[in-house]
């Protein structure tokens, strides 16, 4: 079987070339551009493929994307209802999800931020500080990722709730489902944490209307994507105190462009996209099994469901 390998980083490629090649001697695996046969290929693996890439592969089976996500996939490219999609899923990813969630709110909860620009300014000004036991945070999605983010912080002792598309029932967690169960949601807590997966139904699910459901104390963690967030509606409900902060990973364009209002807000906090970074020495072993799988004709791990988009 030939396997097409692209990423927008050429030493990452070709960790992934030597990794598997070693493990699947029996399989030509490629880096695009340099692919001897495009007819041939069965399977792609990749990340952000470009619009028009998939195309070029007449004869595919299957595409693998080496991250959590496919929206990335979607997004840019028509993909026939024939073809397996699959993603990685990372223990250890989602551990850096939740410690980057739980960095973000004790940071904020103790006030770091505050006293780092009070620094600045040479000012002594002690403010009071929340616990644990005294925040209510509201996780939107609770699939692997998600569940386990809040099944921690309930460990932690907080009081937790959590909205997803179709019902969850998780132990220790208030959780909701449709519009009004997401409006009721984000009015109960103090921090919104978004870790929703890109589908048509939750683009742009961070409206002014929903800020406008939330208490003014209220802050806003995104880890999921940036097309979730309303950036005007965002920028407004900041400026009009609707919600008292935001923490941003992810945006719509990526790296963000200087000239976004993002940058300069005193109330948005910036981070590169790194609140999760995959490892290939812990996910490369299920892309060579999803390899064998399709080579055996069998169901790839991880399959994502086309009609849901994860």
């Amino acid at each position: 079987m030939t396997i097409a390998i692209y990423t927008q980083n050429e030493k990452q490629s070709q960790k992934w070339l030597d990794l598997l090649s070693n493990e699947l001697p029996k399989h030509t695996i490629e880096i695009y551009p340099n692919i001897t046969s495009f007819q041939e290929v069965e399977m792609l693996i990749c990340w952000k493929p470009y619009n028009g890439l998939i195309s070029k592969f007449s004869n595919l089976k299957a595409i693998q994307s080496l991250g959590a996500g496919v929206d990335h996939i979607f997004s840019e490219n028509k993909v026939d209802s024939s073809i397996q999609v699959s993603k990685v899923v990372d223990q250890q990813l989602t551990l850096d999800m939740w410690e980057h969630a739980l960095a973000i709110i004790l940071g904020d909860m103790k006030n770091l931020p505050f006293y780092a620009s009070k620094q600045n300014e040479k000012i002594w000004k002690p403010r009071r500080y929340k616990r644990l036991n005294e925040v209510a945070i509201g996780v939107l999605g609770l699939g692997t990722i998600g569940a386990f983010v809040a099944a921690q912080f309930t460990q932690l002792g907080c009081k937790v709730f959590g909205w997803s598309r179709s019902q969850k029932s998780i132990a220790d967690i208030t959780t909701y489902t449709g519009k009004d169960g997401l409006v009721k949601m984000c009015a109960e807590v103090d921090y919104v944490l978004n870790i929703l997966p890109l589908t048509m139904e939750t683009k742009g699910i961070l409206t002014k209307e929903l800020f406008s459901s939330m208490n003014s104390s209220a802050y806003l963690i995104n880890i999921g994507r940036g097309q979730h967030v309303v950036d005007k509606d965002l920028i407004h409900s900041l400026d009009e105190e609707q919600i008292r902060g935001a923490a941003l990973d992810v945006f719509h364009f990526e790296p963000l462009p200087a000239s976004h209002p993002f940058w300069a807000h005193p109330k948005v906090t910036i981070t590169p996209h790194i609140a999760s970074l995959t490892h290939i020495n812990s996910v490369y072993p299920q892309v060579v099994e999803n390899i064998q799988r399709l080579a055996e004709g069998t169901t790839m791990l991880h399959r994502i469901d086309p009609e849901k988009g994860y």
